[in-house]
């Protein structure tokens, strides 16, 4: 991993100097294997997904370094699988952090966010399992494309990996986010980025886009009316963009629509037709959404091996899907599947 992996700045009227968190020569001391031993137990208490023997220690460790700054914290981790979540959003907004260092990059948050900003502001990072499926996936020279990108996360992890001679296109319409994850493209000089307020879907035009009606801003969605306020934003097809770019292939789509993944994909059949995407990462939920678009269903699985994860916890195995499986959406945690293209 990168040397002084994670830094927070707090919000104050002048930013403190950065203290860099160097994890090689940490020795763990006896209240964060404490506090491991904790969460293994905690995160393998999910029957549905086997607990693999080799863990990955590694952000294990970090994390628990830095929760156990909290120990007055533990007895919330002994609650339901979303425990976790819940702790990262206690501390957060106890403290919230407006800039963070991490993986290589600084990253913009936004302070008021209970979405995506609690896990990066106070772990450094998102979505444990993604974060680990993108740095195996995406190499120097890499093209990748980020529908959904929120703050950017995965946006700037894929362009600080992919580096000069990577390609990584960002799609975020939403007003606040996309103005946050420029700053942080402005900020880091990625030059191998290129950004786009623009909504991905099945249109070619205009999508109206339902913004959340709470502070987890990672809710709006073109798919389910959350009775908030709504906003018309360019919309475009995957195909279409693929073209006016000039995009032969792509090895990594990160998909994340809160529900229109559907749409999404079906925006892109010529370039899965044509099996111009390697990878996909797209959020696995909404089955009403799966159930109306069954074409689409039965194409995933047609052109792709389809492994169904739990995207926050790095102790609970994959689980190989096929578009007979029982209950391929039924599961306590939040889930994620990656898609492979059949070779």
């Amino acid at each position: 991993m990168w040397k002084g992996i994670y830094q927070r700045v707090p919000v104050r009227p002048r930013a403190i100097p950065r203290t860099l968190v160097s994890l090689r020569k940490h020795h763990p001391t006896d209240t964060e294997r404490g506090f491991t031993v904790k969460l293994l137990k905690l995160l393998s208490s999910n029957n549905d997904l086997r607990v693999p023997f080799s863990l990955d220690l590694k952000y294990t460790l970090m994390a628990a370094r830095r929760l156990a700054q909290h120990p007055s914290t533990f007895p919330s981790l002994l609650g339901r699988a979303d425990a976790l979540n819940k702790l990262l959003m206690k501390l957060y907004a106890k403290n919230p952090v407006a800039l963070v260092h991490t993986h290589g990059f600084d990253i913009f948050l936004d302070p008021a966010d209970m979405g995506i900003s609690p896990s990066i502001g106070v772990l450094g990072w998102y979505e444990l399992k993604t974060t680990e499926l993108f740095i195996k996936l995406v190499e120097s020279g890499s093209t990748v494309i980020d529908v959904g990108a929120n703050v950017g996360f995965f946006t700037l992890l894929a362009a600080k990996l992919a580096g000069k001679k990577g390609v990584v296109l960002s799609f975020e319409p939403d007003p606040t986010s996309f103005s946050l994850v420029s700053k942080s493209v402005q900020r880091n000089n990625f030059r191998n980025v290129r950004l786009f307020q623009t909504c991905i879907s099945d249109t070619d035009g205009q999508q109206i886009l339902y913004l959340s009606v709470t502070h987890h801003r990672g809710l709006h969605s073109i798919s389910r009316d959350l009775g908030g306020p709504r906003i018309t934003v360019p919309s475009a097809r995957l195909d279409t963009v693929a073209d006016s770019l000039d995009i032969d292939e792509i090895d990594l789509l990160k998909i994340d629509v809160e529900g229109a993944e559907p749409e999404v994909l079906d925006g892109a059949t010529r370039l899965l037709s044509e099996h111009r995407v390697r990878n996909i990462i797209m959020e696995w939920e909404h089955p009403e959404v799966w159930a109306r678009r069954k074409d689409i269903f039965d194409m995933v699985f047609q052109r792709f091996d389809v492994y169904r994860f739990a995207r926050s916890l790095p102790f609970l195995s994959s689980r190989r899907l096929d578009s007979h499986s029982a209950s391929p959406f039924s599961t306590s945690v939040g889930t994620n599947v990656y898609l492979r293209r059949h070779s």
